[in-house]
């Protein structure tokens, strides 16, 4: 029996962690809505590594917005030549309205899907909401909390096949929790103080638990000082790539971080955690959306909240309960 030839779905993205995250709860519906027809993301090449593994997509090009004008016009010819179907814009910027104008004279149906920022609702809420709206399928709006949160689950397949993303891999044996600091790029006044960090490691050591530090290159001058003043604790800070982070999410008790990009991706990943706000009037309305329990907590300044307020937070979320392994 002949197939019946699919459709080609493009769907346009491009931005920091934090909205990549976010966008795997749209990829995931539409994934759900075109299950027979191909879609291809168009990005950028920042977070390519991680998002190739996802079952969202079929394809992903990483030329949204080509070096010079014949990458452009490259580009220009390989989207009119897959004559797509429909496209999703999560983008709306100049950007993705010039390549707009490509079909314009095409059968193409061409969807902007953007949330207002709405006060009072979450951009994972809204963009669910519009996003249904826009296919056609309910509900289309969502209260606080209520939409599909993104996913970053599907690591436990990629975890299959490489050992690389197995705590083994970075010498985490027993139960371990992870610690997202902020990097130095961020203001002093929107970080936990390094002593606090380091009093946190060493009594998660104390109850059985391996604090790992985790982050980009900019966090690793925490995370030497943390790993130097709390013997036991592994720096991983600059280490592990998303993927490979993801795949720790997976397999942690808990995570603990300031309001970062990176911790969004591990609570995707399925982690509880726990996120610390300063100077945020309602951190609900921002706050890392996943599967598995985050608690918020909101401090004027962050120096006021104490490693004991953390480690009880962790208790009343399961973090020092036993969880199920991943993969």
């Amino acid at each position: 029996m002949i197939e019946p030839q699919r459709d080609t779905i493009y769907v346009l993205h491009w931005g920091d962690l934090t909205s990549t995250v976010r966008m795997l709860a749209s990829a995931k519906t539409l994934r759900q809505a075109h299950k027979r027809d191909r879609i291809v993301l168009l990005t950028t090449p920042e977070f390519e590594s991680f998002l190739k593994h996802s079952p969202f997509f079929n394809a992903i090009e990483i030329d949204a917005r080509p070096d010079g004008r014949p990458q452009t016009v490259a580009r220009d010819k390989r989207l009119k030549a897959a004559h797509p179907a429909r496209v999703y814009d999560l983008v709306g910027d100049s950007n993705s309205r010039k390549l707009r104008g490509l079909f314009r004279f095409s059968k193409c149906d061409w969807l902007e899907i953007l949330p207002a920022r709405k006060s009072g609702e979450h951009p994972v809420d809204e963009l669910a909401g519009t996003l249904n709206a826009a296919i056609g399928i309910g509900p289309t709006h969502f209260r606080l909390g209520g939409a599909p949160s993104p996913d970053a689950s599907w690591v436990d397949f990629l975890a299959r096949k490489s050992r690389m993303l197995d705590p083994e891999y970075f010498g985490l044996n027993g139960p371990f929790a992870l610690l997202a600091p902020a990097g130095e790029e961020v203001k002093l006044a929107l970080r936990w103080p390094k002593e606090k960090w380091a009093s946190l490691a060493h009594e998660l050591l104390q109850a059985g638990i391996t604090p790992a530090l985790v982050g980009g290159p900019d966090t690793r001058e925490i995370g030497r000082y943390v790993s130097q003043v709390a013997p036991g604790a592994r720096d991983i800070t600059g280490k592990a790539k998303l993927p490979q982070l993801a795949g720790l999410a997976r397999r942690t008790r808990f995570v603990f971080g300031e309001d970062t990009p990176l911790l969004h991706l591990l609570v995707a990943a399925g982690a509880p955690a726990l996120a610390l706000y300063a100077s945020v009037e309602d951190p609900a309305m921002n706050a890392p959306r996943g599967d598995a329990p985050v608690i918020l907590m909101h401090a004027p300044v962050l120096a006021q909240v104490e490693p004991a307020e953390a480690i009880a937070a962790m208790r009343f979320a399961g973090g020092f309960s036993d969880r199920t392994v991943a993969a």
